[in-house]
């Protein structure tokens, strides 16, 4: 083949790999937040103070873009993460009546009520901020 003909081939070959990795590299993103696992209640706050932490702990365990718990009742809910922002569906729960310990369903009523108003997801050295509006929640654990 003539040289006239190799170059455009040449050409091309470049033009085609360069737009391979930059199409690579926009669509690789974020890495995914990896944050299955169960997570433990350590400080919380929302638009009424500091919410009640005494007694059992309050446990959020995530799996598969599920969310569920816990409190007095089971409860259970999809969750959809997108780097750093973060959604739960709508919760379903049992409705069963706690009087033991005492406060137990002002407690679970209120950290239900506060996951929806969430809209931010950060794990930081093994702790997972969750936050949203005037929610800020923070748990340990993540096994």
């Amino acid at each position: 083949m003539k040289r006239s003909v190799w170059l455009p081939l040449v050409i091309l070959a470049i033009v085609t790999a360069v737009f391979g990795i930059i199409t690579a590299l926009n669509q690789s993103g974020a890495p995914a937040l990896k944050v299955d696992g169960d997570w433990f209640l350590s400080e919380g706050t929302d638009a009424e103070g500091d919410l009640d932490l005494t007694g059992d702990a309050i446990r959020l365990t995530i799996a598969d873009g599920q969310v569920s718990g816990q409190i007095c009742n089971s409860w259970g809910g999809s969750i959809d993460i997108n780097d750093s922002s973060v959604t739960f569906g709508a919760l379903v729960s049992t409705e069963m009546y706690c009087t033991e310990p005492a406060g137990i369903m002002d407690r679970e009523t209120r950290f239900l009520a506060d996951l929806p108003l969430v809209t931010s997801i950060e794990l930081v050295d093994g702790t997972l901020h969750l936050t949203g509006g005037d929610v800020d929640l923070t748990f340990v654990g993540g096994y």
